[in-house]
């Protein structure tokens, strides 16, 4: 996993596109003599070359990973691309990171999507059936996803102390229970304030989180070093809270962090 700071975060949020989505929709570009297949964000890459065993090759002028395909490749790969259904693969700085579906289908009507009403009634309303069906969609998409299935620990974005409720903590120790894997939340100390960021730009956010001066403590109760870990936050705008997070695990000596956020917001220009 690269090295996650301020820097190389902004820097990948500058890039663009931000997010990829196929929902049935074929990248393969035909072209009479020699068609081509590409992804612009690494971690859809990582997945296909799990899942299909074709390996693409990155180019740098374009920042894309690419490759020629014959009549058998496309066939794969179009199959593959339809069995992605909602899964949103997301440009940041962990190792791999997605989300399970936008919050909303279209920027004007404001309907949710299945995910982003579960995600929208838990938060808000503490629906256990909410909560209930977002724990077994998350251990669905972890079983069955490469590297995630893998992973040696989950953990979710830490809560402020004083919050009395946190869907992502709460369906993450579910979600601990349900598919065995040890929930190591519990490591993070916060030594200074944490206010909200709901609102925050990128400097902000950042700044927010620095002043709530949270580590994590490795413990024989809580050991993460050399580890993979699931890390699992509800709503992915801007990413900066999940690379913030996922930098600190870094730095308490995790080996690859994967990014699991139940719905990415519809538009790319949350905390601009």
């Amino acid at each position: 996993m690269k090295e996650i700071t301020k820097d190389t975060v902004l820097a990948e949020h500058n890039k663009m596109p931000r997010k990829k989505c196929f929902y049935g929709n074929s990248e393969v570009q035909k072209r009479k003599e020699k068609p081509t297949f590409s992804v612009s964000i690494e971690s859809a890459k990582k997945i296909f070359e799990a899942q299909t065993g074709q390996s693409l090759n990155y180019n740098p002028k374009f920042d894309k990973y690419w490759k020629y395909v014959n009549v058998e490749e496309i066939a794969q790969i179009e199959e593959w691309e339809r069995n992605q259904g909602s899964l949103i693969y997301l440009r940041d700085c962990l190792s791999l990171s997605v989300a399970i579906d936008s919050n909303l289908t279209d920027n004007t009507s404001g309907q949710y999507t299945t995910i982003g009403a579960l995600e929208r009634n838990g938060k808000s309303n503490r629906d256990q059936s909410a909560i209930n069906q977002l724990t077994d969609t998350v251990s669905q998409v972890i079983q069955c996803l490469p590297y995630y299935k893998d992973a040696d620990l989950i953990c979710s974005v830490p809560p402020r102390p004083d919050k009395d409720f946190d869907l992502p903590s709460s369906v993450t120790s579910l979600v601990s229970t349900k598919i065995g894997k040890q929930n190591v939340t519990g490591g993070f100390v916060f030594n200074g304030h944490k206010s909200s960021v709901k609102a925050a730009t990128f400097d902000e956010k950042w700044n927010v989180w620095e002043g709530a001066n949270v580590s994590f403590q490795n413990s024989p109760a809580f050991n993460i070093n050399d580890k993979t870990i699931i890390l699992i936050d509800d709503k992915y705008q801007s990413g900066i809270t999940i690379q913030y997070i996922a930098m600190k695990l870094q730095q308490a000596g995790a080996h690859e962090v994967y990014g699991l956020s139940f719905v990415k917001t519809l538009r790319d220009t949350d905390n601009v």
